[in-house]
């Protein structure tokens, strides 16, 4: 069943190889910028859901897109990726990855993306469903090999997962879900990574990991992390710089610090946001 399933996959993402841009031309060992975005208007109807005249993302960071419910940080994201949730949204705008067209580095699975409604639905276990992170790389008529099945395995033990590895996701709870989400986005192997509240679901001590092993993945691999958070802390304790949308647009961009001040922050969440010294960092509450 899950060769039927894994060979579908395939032939639909990659109708040619050789028309697939090369990674080498995804200049991600360059730092510098990772996403342009400028004259966007995002709108349903008569409602502006987001206008951004400008932004741009540095590469190999580890990048917090924050703000209050409605803000815009999702339909952000969604918009970077090409995909909606709402209707009849009408989008207008540039957006370039590296300089180059977001549709064409889409296209060729040079991002992987976990967003915050992923669906298991399909008839697979556990390690099936971690090896469809596996399935841009590979031609239809290929399968994952004992290297792929071997990566796999160690993400799940990492994720604390191994001992589902024969489960159907069917069966997961909702935070075991999220990080096999996460490890199906890991097996992609691609340098850009993009996730939206990633930290759902997952309890204390499974965020506080999730995050501390993205932000090792920025450090070690030079992989370039955007990620939506509604944590103020993690935001502030995790991340190299940080976008503060209100409104449908972009009120500050920089370090956690310069951005996250608690005039600005209160003033964005129009509620009093304190800040407390803790041996760990900053406390938002």
């Amino acid at each position: 069943m899950f060769h039927s399933f894994f060979t579908a996959i395939s032939k639909t993402s990659l109708a040619s190889r050789d028309s697939r841009i090369n990674s080498s031309d995804i200049k991600s060992s360059d730092e510098g910028e990772l996403l342009s975005m400028q004259d966007i208007h995002i709108s349903h109807g008569h409602k502006t859901l987001l206008r951004i005249d400008k932004l741009t993302v540095p590469s190999q960071k580890l990048v917090a897109f924050i703000g209050p419910n409605g803000a815009g940080k999702s339909t952000l994201l969604h918009t970077v990726l090409g995909q909606h949730t709402g209707t009849a949204l009408k989008t207008d705008g540039h957006i370039t990855i590296y300089g180059q067209p977001i549709n064409e580095v889409m296209n060729d699975g040079h991002i992987a993306w976990v967003g915050q409604h992923e669906r298991f639905e399909l008839p697979l276990t556990v390690l099936d469903y971690a090896l469809l992170g596996v399935s841009p790389n590979l031609a239809w008529y290929q399968r994952p090999n004992s290297h792929h099945v071997e990566r796999a395995q160690r993400l799940l033990q990492d994720f604390e997962l191994s001992s589902l590895v024969s489960a159907r996701v069917q069966t997961l709870s909702g935070g075991e879900k999220q990080r096999l989400a996460i490890v199906r986005a890991l097996m992609q192997d691609t340098k850009i990574m993009m996730f939206d509240e990633p930290t759902n679901h997952l309890d204390i001590r499974h965020q506080r990991f999730l995050l501390h092993y993205l932000h090792n993945l920025v450090r070690q691999q030079r992989k370039s992390i955007l990620v939506v958070l509604h944590d103020l802390t993690h935001a502030h304790r995790y991340t190299d710089e940080v976008v503060l949308l209100s409104g449908g647009q972009v009120v500050a961009q920089g370090t956690p610090s310069e951005v996250m001040t608690r005039p600005q922050l209160s003033d964005v969440y129009d509620v009093d946001i304190k800040m407390h010294q803790t041996e760990d960092g900053l406390v938002f509450v």
